[in-house]
């Protein structure tokens, strides 16, 4: 079952969960496309051949919406093309300033994940959201110093799309921006599950399961709340007999019987 904008997502369905499934595993592709490509092959033609990939790829699953809200497969492939080198040393060579944009970008996710979570109208608009996020990128790409190995790459790639999921679907009801413009945000805030160390992204991860069990017992709530609201609605239905609607049908009914015999009656007497 494919969601579309703006449309509740079931959990409950297996069916929920093809398309996101799917997504995940054609980023699984990638990665192991993109790791045994690199051996044999110059780095301009590998640039370009991983950029043809994403391209057919974006346009075979354009009508997708779940691909769409993960932003198909270009987040990864930008991430995997601008690796540092193998021993390598960034310009920022040091663990401090490492730490402190780390940090400084996960608490920026996850005070805009908060605004969803209590309903508080965030101060900006999506552009500078943006702008600030990619700014973080630059920052964390400049002080990289070794390139990510493949077996971390599944796994970040896989969790990162699952964050996307779950900031559209989960929140998408509670943020302050239409469906299209929530949708273009998530993949740009998810880029620091890309970056950030794996202890800082792990506290991001903890915090964003208490913002959504959050959301979830407050929408169930309301939905008690509904529930007792309208119960004395229900409780006067069921108590209510079948029968004494059946009974008094019948009764309509006899006495339209009885009205038609004396109609009857009466124009055979006229003719007599």
């Amino acid at each position: 079952m494919e969601v579309k904008y703006g449309k509740p997502c079931d959990f409950r369905l297996v069916s929920t969960y093809v398309p996101f499934a799917t997504t995940i595993l054609r980023a699984q592709v990638f990665v192991v496309v993109a790791w045994m490509g690199g051996v044999q092959l110059a780095a301009h033609v590998y640039a370009a051949g991983l950029l043809l990939v994403v391209y057919f790829d974006t346009l075979f699953f354009s009508s997708v919406c779940s691909s769409c809200i993960g932003g198909h497969l270009l987040p990864i492939c930008f991430v995997w093309l601008t690796q540092p080198h193998a021993g390598g040393v960034g310009d920022g060579d040091s663990a401090d300033a490492q730490v402190a944009v780390n940090v400084v970008w996960v608490a920026a996710v996850q005070a805009l994940l908060a605004s969803y979570t209590f309903r508080r109208k965030f101060p900006v608009t999506a552009g500078p959201i943006l702008v600030t996020n990619a700014a973080f990128v630059l920052a964390r790409l400049w002080l990289a110093r070794a390139p990510t190995a493949a077996l971390e790459m599944h796994v970040r790639s896989a969790v990162f799309y699952v964050f996307v999921y779950t900031h559209f679907y989960i929140f998408q009801t509670r943020s302050q921006w239409d469906a299209a413009t929530h949708a273009c945000i998530g993949p740009h805030v998810g880029m620091h599950v890309f970056f950030v160390d794996a202890w800082v992204l792990c506290v991001s991860l903890g915090c964003i399961l208490f913002m959504c069990a959050r959301v979830y017992l407050q929408n169930q709530a309301h939905h008690d709340s509904e529930d007792r609201l309208y119960e004395p609605v229900y409780a006067q239905e069921r108590r209510t007999p079948p029968d004494t609607f059946v009974d008094s049908n019948a009764e309509d009914m006899a006495d339209l019987m009885q009205q038609l015999l004396a109609a009857k009656a009466g124009a055979g007497t006229l003719e007599v």
